[in-house]
């Protein structure tokens, strides 16, 4: 492949500059990794240079898509990667995860905490917890001790919220399909199931 020359290096707002290779947009790119890699007008370059600032501009990508959706809500290491990789590529992805991880913006136990907590607000129980939290990619260590700290009182409301005012077998089967065993079910209906 032939060297490609830098013909526009356009600085933006965000400490990033836009580049373009004969004539053509090519990346937007930190403004020191540009300088650190030797790219400005008029400047050839070659396809190993291409490479480390395509790989370094989808390094940042995937910080910044990592970023923006840790601020938006709380998600688990494992789904955070998943997602990012669709579009950044798994390295890319990993690497965003392992700096989101070291500053705290992402902690599978957090999570974990989080999402019991907003699936009893809502009326769901134990198994759709623990249901969401695999999905998710939380470690099934991290599974049974977030459900282990699970206080009663806390299922209980959330299993009187997902009973509403259902009574007898629709009580039941209201819990079962909601998360909830039956030592939940016989406590607050106080009657066996039945098919």
């Amino acid at each position: 492949m032939a060297a490609r020359v830098v013909t526009a290096v356009q600085p933006r707002t965000d400490l990033r500059v836009a580049i373009e290779l004969d004539g053509n947009p090519w990346l937007v790119l930190d403004a020191l990794v540009a300088t650190e890699l030797g790219i400005f007008v008029d400047a050839t370059l070659s396809a190993s240079t291409k490479r480390t600032a395509e790989q370094r501009a989808r390094e940042a990508r995937a910080l910044d898509r990592g970023a923006a959706m840790v601020g938006r809500r709380s998600h688990a290491r494992g789904e955070l990667e998943q997602r990012i990789a669709k579009r950044e590529g798994a390295d890319a992805a990993r690497q965003a995860a392992d700096r989101l991880e070291a500053i705290g913006a992402i902690d599978d136990t957090r999570h974990a905490s989080d999402v019991a907590t907003l699936r009893l607000t809502t009326g769901w129980g134990p198994a759709r917890i623990a249901h969401d939290l695999e999905v998710a990619g939380v470690a099934p260590a991290e599974i049974q001790d977030c459900l282990a700290h699970l206080d009663d009182s806390a299922i209980d409301q959330a299993a009187q919220l997902a009973i509403g005012t259902r009574t007898g077998v629709e009580a039941w089967q209201r819990l079962a399909s909601r998360g909830f065993d039956e030592s939940v079910a016989e406590r607050l209906v106080g009657q066996p199931f039945e098919d």
